[in-house]
């Protein structure tokens, strides 16, 4: 991937470390941007030795959302924004959002689990984007806001699929219609973050390193339990028995068991 400049990608072990890499645009996203994400997304999921995914950012801020000026001001980008990606494997067609949306949901369907390590603005896109995660670990002086309102616009990068889960509506709509700021201790007590750390980034490599210790199948069946909506009860408790048998006298689960009796770090394949 020599062609990528806005995000840094590596890999560390079984992790991925995909890290905004344009501080002096406060990691502002732009076209070329939203092109290297989704290409990552797609590189992530096609290797099966990775088992968890750290999203951080160099610099002093996480993302500050929108490149404005690189942006909205082409006609032939916002087209494409809006318009579904081409060339994108991870999601069917049924799940496949536009451009600017699969850089959101994108995140969570992927099988692994994604953690965002978040300082200072996690603004507009950016706080999309952060949303997408299964976990986000905030300084606590960190600043997130939905700030689309401020230009005139609604936040459209899938927010309505990825935050109901983790805050309640009327404080998404209220943070969306004023487009106010809360720090990372107030966004914590909003169900907006996990936890707030003074070193994130750290704090995130080490949930990310427990993770990947873990039985990759039986995480991966978690994210998938608990990221599938829209069922009735009893399509949610045969979902339930679906992921347990494939799992079960897994050679995984049974490594699983053996390491646990035998008192000994298990190694799964």
């Amino acid at each position: 991937m020599s062609d990528i400049t806005r995000i840094a990608f590596e890999r560390s072990g079984h992790i991925a470390i995909v890290r905004f890499n344009r501080p002096e645009k406060m990691n502002a996203l732009d076209m070329q941007t939203f092109n290297e994400i989704l290409q990552i997304q797609q590189e992530i999921a096609s290797d099966p030795k990775i088992r968890a995914v750290v999203l951080t950012a160099t610099g002093d801020n996480f993302c500050a959302g929108l490149d404005i000026q690189g942006v909205m001001t082409d006609p032939n980008a916002v087209e494409t924004l809006l318009s579904p990606p081409e060339d994108y494997q991870l999601a069917d067609a049924k799940a496949l959002g536009n451009y600017v949306q699969q850089v959101v949901v994108g995140w969570q369907q992927l099988k692994v689990p994604v953690i965002a390590a978040l300082n200072g603005y996690v603004f507009g896109g950016g706080l999309q984007i952060a949303l997408g995660a299964d976990f986000r670990i905030a300084h606590p002086e960190s600043q997130l806001s939905v700030m689309e309102i401020r230009w005139g616009i609604i936040p459209d990068m899938g927010i309505s699929v990825v935050v109901p889960s983790v805050i309640a509506r009327d404080q998404l709509k209220l943070m969306a219609m004023t487009g106010d700021r809360v720090s990372g201790e107030k966004a914590l007590q909003l169900g907006l973050v996990t936890q707030t750390e003074n070193n994130p980034e750290e704090k995130a490599r080490e949930l990310a390193d427990t993770l990947s210790l873990k039985n990759p199948q039986a995480v991966q069946g978690i994210k998938h339990l608990f990221n599938t909506d829209n069922l009735n009860p009893s399509e949610r408790l045969a979902l339930e028995e679906k992921l347990q048998r494939g799992i079960l006298f897994s050679p995984n689960q049974i490594e699983a068991v053996q390491a646990n009796l035998q008192k000994r770090d298990p190694e799964f394949k």
